[in-house]
Parts: structure tokens; sequence; C-alpha cells
């Protein structure tokens, strides 16, 4: 499904929009709710600051697990680490503010920042890591320890789903993510292998 807003194409694959259908009906608790407001929430920080250091954003692809944001380089590497911490930032405030009034989503916000913090390629916490480690190593080099990092952060989370998904019978959302972003990582690592 495709729209532009604002001069801005929107992309939003079906399988997301069925996902969030099915989730959106099974799930009574509202812990869903919580976490898709968490994530619209983050990845408004980054737009918001690629608007305030001038990025042109050019598309916006929602899929089942990420989104994907098309702009125009960031000028500076100064400007694409604000870019990359302001989702995090963003989740930070967002929980100090929520856990006035609404705890469920300010653990929702601290979980997605906590994260995104992580050092695993996709995330941003894996993209501050290449950005800051690069000016001091060389790519091979960078790239190598990311890869690494990944691995050693995703196999417990990996295992830690198929724990909590057994414990609690229903909960698969972390297996689920640790197997996209285990796929990622791989895919990523056979195409820069080529």
């Amino acid at each position: 499904m495709r729209f532009t807003l604002s001069k801005i194409e929107i992309a939003v694959g079906y399988e997301a929009v069925a996902a969030l259908a099915m989730v959106l009906l099974l799930d009574h608790s509202g812990r869903t709710v919580s976490c898709l407001i968490a994530a619209a929430l983050h990845e408004s920080g980054h737009l918001l600051m690629m608007l305030l250091r001038s990025c042109h954003i050019r598309r916006i692809t929602v899929r089942l697990f990420d989104v994907q944001i098309l702009s125009d380089e960031p000028k500076s590497r100064r400007d694409d680490l604000l870019i990359t911490a302001m989702g995090v930032i963003t989740n930070f405030l967002s929980a100090g503010i929520f856990s006035l009034f609404w705890r469920r989503l300010a653990l929702s916000n601290l979980v997605i920042g906590v994260f995104n913090l992580l050092p695993i390629g996709s995330l941003d916490g894996g993209h501050l890591m290449r950005l800051l480690l690069s000016g001091r190593m060389s790519y091979r080099a960078v790239d190598r320890i990311e890869k690494i990092l990944s691995f050693v952060f995703l196999i417990p989370f990996f295992f830690l789903g198929i724990f909590v998904l057994l414990r609690t019978k229903y909960n698969y959302s972390l297996l689920a993510v640790s197997l996209y972003l285990l796929a990622v990582l791989l895919l990523k690592r056979e195409f820069v292998s080529c």
C-alpha cells in the first residue's frame, strides 16, 4: 500500500497491516498499543531531527519489524549522530513524561529505547557504534566488530525468546524480533562478502 503525504512517499507492507490487525484483535491487554505508540514516538524522533538538520525525507517504508526512512545523506557526521540518537532520546524523554500518568507506555518507551541502544547492526546502537568507531578504525575492522557484537547480543536474545515463548505459551515477540535481526545480519553478511 502506497500513498504520498506532504511530498513524502509512504509505503506500508501488507504483512505489517495484516500483523497489526491480527495483534490488535487478539491482544486484549493493551500491551501492543503501548508498544506501537512507543515505536511511533521513536521513529518520530528520527524524523523530527532530520527535519531540524534539513535532511530531505523522500520515502518512509513500514514493514513487519522495522521502519526505513530514505532521505538525503546527513550533511555531517554530527548530523548523522544526532539523527540516529534522537529516536532513543525521544523514547527516554517519553518514558519520563508518561511515567506520571501511563506507566505501561512509560515502560514500553524505556524498553524500546534500551533495546535500540544495543550494538546490533540494524538497530540505532549498531549505527551509533559504527559512526563512533569509523573515525578511528578501518571499515573492515568496524564491520567485523559490528558483526561479532551483533551475534554476541542476538544469540542470548534468541534463547531468551524461546524461554519466554515456552513459559507464556503465547508471547513470541522477542523470538520473532531476534530471528528477524539474525536473518538481516546473515543476509547482509552474505551480500557484503560476495
